[in-house]
């Protein structure tokens, strides 16, 4: 059965208030058509929990008051410097921040993956501060060994939104070049959603399982969304448009992101006029990257 829709169709049903798990790393593999459509649909209260090294798409949802809470390890726009809304909102105290970092993130969601309600680590967090503002990370003893272990508690989200590369009509999703651990995110989800720029024909061969990066049977729904990661880059498909990510850094440092959101989310029904917006050669430029 097919699990093929639009990305507006994929995130219609996600309500206000609800927990998000948000893949991609840095400028690459962000499901950047499903945060446009979150944020053109008027989406509010969510609380986000991205990859350790998250980027622009954080940003944008701040900066378009979708936002309650966030769970945070890096938030940026990498070589462009830090993400000017998050700093704003952080400083102000307008969203709230649970303050993490690499471990946090990755344990916490191998923990709700499994199922578990913490998972424990060697002693880790005794040279930082970072227990003094997350009182979620605790210590406690060891009933095998009698040592003092850390323990980091699971993290689960209602919905995930991802990005894939090459995805077939039944959900199974290859996301190519580097990789995170949404494969892990995603089984922390009570729902997926993937954003895919290619979808297999029904009548094409299944991809290899060995290739699989998320598979069907935890996928609900995905979003066909050609340059689906645009502005940001889909590994072996299109490098990202330094351009448009300037424009966005020097807007959201002057505080004027509304007028990024305006022009390139709100003035389009979708993604197809999205792309109709950016234009086909602009579009078509960026897969000179990988070749």
């Amino acid at each position: 059965m097919s699990k093929v829709t639009t990305p507006e169709e994929a995130v219609a049903g996600i309500p206000d208030g609800a927990t998000i798990a948000l893949g991609g790393v840095h400028s690459h593999n962000s499901p950047m058509a499903l945060v446009n459509a979150l944020i053109r649909r008027g989406a509010r209260d969510l609380e986000l929990i991205p990859t350790p090294s998250a980027g622009a798409p954080v940003d944008m949802l701040i900066a378009a008051g979708c936002v309650r809470r966030l769970h945070v390890s890096y938030v940026g726009l990498e070589f462009l410097g830090m993400a000017p809304n998050y700093r704003r909102a952080a400083e102000s105290q307008s969203i709230e921040i649970v303050e993490g970092d690499e471990a946090y993130i990755v344990y916490g969601f191998r923990a709700g993956a499994s199922r578990l309600p913490f998972l424990p680590l060697p002693p880790l967090y005794e040279g930082t501060d970072l227990p003094k503002v997350n009182p979620d990370i605790r210590t406690t003893t060891d009933p095998y060994t009698g040592r003092t272990v850390t323990t980091i508690p699971a993290l689960r989200a209602d919905y995930g939104l991802f990005h894939a590369q090459v995805t077939d009509q039944k959900g199974n999703a290859q996301i190519f070049g580097q990789r995170r651990f949404e494969d892990v995110m995603a089984k922390a989800c009570d729902h997926v959603i993937i954003s895919s720029d290619e979808i297999l024909d029904e009548h094409a061969p299944r991809p290899d399982p060995r290739l699989v990066s998320i598979p069907s049977a935890i996928v609900e729904r995905v979003a066909h969304a050609p340059y689906g990661a645009y502005p940001l880059s889909s590994p072996g498909h299109y490098g990202y448009d330094r351009e448009r990510l300037v424009e966005y850094r020097d807007l959201a440092a002057q505080d004027r992101t509304k007028e990024y959101l305006e022009t390139y989310v709100h003035s389009v029904a979708d993604h197809q006029e999205y792309l109709e917006k950016v234009g086909v050669r602009r579009l078509l430029a960026l897969q000179q990257t990988f070749r």
